[in-house]
């Protein structure tokens, strides 16, 4: 769990190759990972509602989604800018992905 600056207390509610992030009862994000094989998913979307941005609970969904992977031994696509973005600043998340589709130390600009 995780808390906004106003004390709110967030949840993620792990679905079918989706993770939601909820203030409550309310849907604040979402990050979608279908399924293109039983241990292979694609992370296709990130979105965090714009009234929620700038509090970094975009990088918190992905953070989730890494340790859901790794738990699951998922071997993991990106498709989400964002998401792409996120996994070039963390060098340590690369180890789900294909060595093929690792960034080997360059910097990610948003479009693997």
């Amino acid at each position: 769990m995780d808390f906004l600056d106003k004390g709110q207390q967030l949840h993620y509610v792990t679905g079918d190759h989706h993770i939601t992030l909820m203030d409550d009862k309310t849907w604040v994000g979402e990050i979608s990972y279908p399924g293109v094989s039983a241990q292979r998913v694609v992370v296709e979307r990130t979105f965090v509602r714009p009234e929620y941005r700038g509090r970094g609970l975009g990088s918190q969904l992905v953070a989730h989604f890494v340790k859901e992977a790794k738990k699951e031994a998922f071997t993991v696509k990106l498709m989400c800018p964002f998401a792409t973005l996120i996994f070039g600043q963390h060098p340590e998340y690369q180890e789900l992905l294909l060595p093929e589709d690792r960034f080997e130390g360059r910097k990610s600009n948003g479009s693997n």
